[in-house]
């Protein structure tokens, strides 16, 4: 039974095959454990995984089990520690590309179960996890009740740290020699995100540009002027543009936009915009093109022999990702990624009251070449009268409509590709299109659908307040007027009753309750294909949404 189980995590999870048994038995279990559908219990053990990561990286890094060849990237002997960080990483570059991807893997995994352990302490005395707040001692004068059917809650001197801190891990990978670039993009967003979570802005924003830095250094010499350091925009001009640069700018701006600093945020969205739509279409090379045989150009009969073969011999480590470092092409993931930048510069350009006339249109993403004042967009706090909406205010809305028609659109094209012959039948003219491409694809499009249209709902009805309350001044001043004459002794039923501010009232009352009818009648449309995508119902509040709106 143990040896199905574990054959059956390996197709799961695949393990480097030049690792030990022990090595692979261990990033196995870690990795079902972390998986709520995988473990079968739908929790996860954040404590226990944490510690299946954590022995798990002491065998890789032990030169008598599968660390030999490493050493320090300073060629110095012993290990390098940092205050506050812990031990450096190493050079790993002799190692093969699977140990090297399982190890960063490893490294990603216990930063995750460190984030999740944040806070918790470890009872030396019966060495279990504990948060912080059932501890009972001087520090914690008021501790919490533990769960019903847990441990005791444990003594403050028998205490400590439960893990380490998510950074050890994080800048273990951004030391290491021998990642790839992505990998160690990832890993310095994946700790930004982090620092903003924890209240740090001005801690996240330098890991934003650090990680800006990384895909910049990966430019190949003479490659210059593709993005301004400062301000993070992409040159109009720029023509070697990697997704490595697409995705650090991409995150720059949201983090711009989390912090309420507009200004910043749209003219970086704008160019990444800008950039997507210049993009080209890749063209079939001979190592783009797949060697390899689809598994709808297998007989049925030999379909089934190769999936009875694949039960019981070990499956092959998959194949490398994409560095990121080659320029960018136009793949089905860039046109959802597209309605996604269209969505967030929806927005902005919603929540923000414009001082100048050059509000961007969606088919005018980026100014000419002498509007070069453009990327200078001035925000103020005014805001446009009751249910009358500010130019930018309209703009938003417009961004947002196309957002979510192009998402729509996209996921719908991806939806009738699937399945099909050859990547040829695909209204994408990418020769490397594949099926896990196309499932990435259709999960951001759903994703930028879902938000697209969430935000879409809570623009209108922000406007539709606006008008309910414009609509019950003028009835209250309507009152006032109409009390005035009968006092006067006129008849009521004059200019009022019979056109005039009536009519003023019934314009207002309809206009942005109408276009709430249509945005519910749209999302009801739209529900069905969410649903279908996994983005029900259940899904709602589950921590998708804009970057304002969210």
């Amino acid at each position: 039974m143990f040896g199905i189980d574990s054959e059956r995590l390996e197709h799961r999870f695949p393990s480097p095959s030049e690792w030990s048994w022990i090595s692979r038995n261990n990033y196995r279990k870690a990795r079902g454990q972390e998986d709520p559908n995988v473990n079968g219990t739908g929790l996860i053990d954040w404590a226990s995984t944490g510690n299946m990561y954590r022995m798990l990286l002491r065998r890789l890094e032990d030169h008598n089990t599968d660390g030999d060849g490493l050493s320090s990237p300073l060629y110095e002997e012993g290990d390098i520690y940092v205050a506050g960080v812990g031990r450096t990483g190493l050079d790993i570059s002799a190692k093969s590309e699977p140990w090297r991807r399982g190890y960063y893997l490893c490294l990603m995994g216990a930063a995750r179960a460190a984030e999740h352990l944040d806070g918790w302490v470890r009872d030396t005395t019966r060495n279990i996890a504990f948060p912080a707040e059932v501890v009972i001692g001087p520090s914690n004068p008021r501790p919490k009740p533990v769960p019903f059917g847990a441990k005791t809650a444990p003594l403050e001197e028998h205490c400590e740290p439960g893990f380490e801190a998510p950074e050890t891990y994080y800048m273990k990978i951004l030391t290491t020699q021998g990642f790839s670039t992505r990998q160690r993009l990832d890993a310095a967003l994946a700790y930004a995100d982090w620092l903003e979570f924890k209240g740090l802005p001005s801690s996240a924003k330098d890991m934003y540009d650090w990680g800006l830095d990384i895909a910049m250094g990966a430019l190949p010499l003479g490659v210059d002027n593709v993005v301004n350091p400062q301000i993070g925009v992409i040159d109009k001009s720029a023509t070697y543009v990697t997704p490595n640069i697409l995705l650090a700018t991409t995150s720059l701006a949201n983090h711009h936009a989390r912090n309420k600093n507009l200004s910043g945020a749209l003219p970086i969205f704008l160019s990444v915009l800008r950039t997507y739509r210049a993009l080209p279409t890749p063209s079939a090379t001979r190592e783009e093109t797949p060697s390899a045989r689809t598994d709808t150009d297998l007989s049925t009969l030999s379909a089934l022999l190769s999936l009875v073969r694949s039960s019981f011999a070990a499956p092959p480590y998959p194949p490398p990702p994409r560095s990121g470092d080659v320029p960018a092409t136009r793949t089905p993931t860039v046109a959802c990624d597209e309605a996604g930048v269209m969505a967030h510069i929806g927005e902005i350009l919603f929540a923000s009251s414009s001082s100048t006339s050059t509000t961007p249109t969606p088919n005018e993403p980026s100014p000419s070449s002498s509007s070069s004042s453009f990327f200078s967009f001035s925000f103020s706090s005014t805001s446009a009268p009751a249910a009358q909406p500010s130019t930018s205010q309209q703009a938003g809305l417009s961004w947002t409509r196309e957002s979510v028609s192009l998402a729509e659109a996209t996921l719908h094209a991806l939806s009738s590709s699937l399945p099909r012959k050859s990547p040829q039948a695909s209204p994408f003219p990418d020769p490397r299109t594949s099926k896990k491409i196309d499932n990435e694809a259709r999960t951001r499009c759903t994703e930028c659908l879902a938000v697209g249209t969430s935000n879409w709902q809570k623009m209108v009805s922000k406007l539709q307040k606006l008008e309910s309350a414009e609509r019950e001044a003028l009835l209250a001043k309507s009152q006032a007027v109409g009390g005035k004459k009968e006092k006067d002794g006129e008849a009521q039923e004059g200019w009022f009753w019979r056109g005039g501010w009536r009519r003023e009232v019934d314009e207002v009352e309809g206009r942005w309750a109408r276009e709430a009818k249509v945005v519910e009648q749209r999302v009801q449309e739209l529900r069905g294909l969410l649903t279908k995508e996994g983005f029900g119902e259940e899904r709602d509040g589950s921590g998708l949404g804009g970057i304002l709106f969210g």
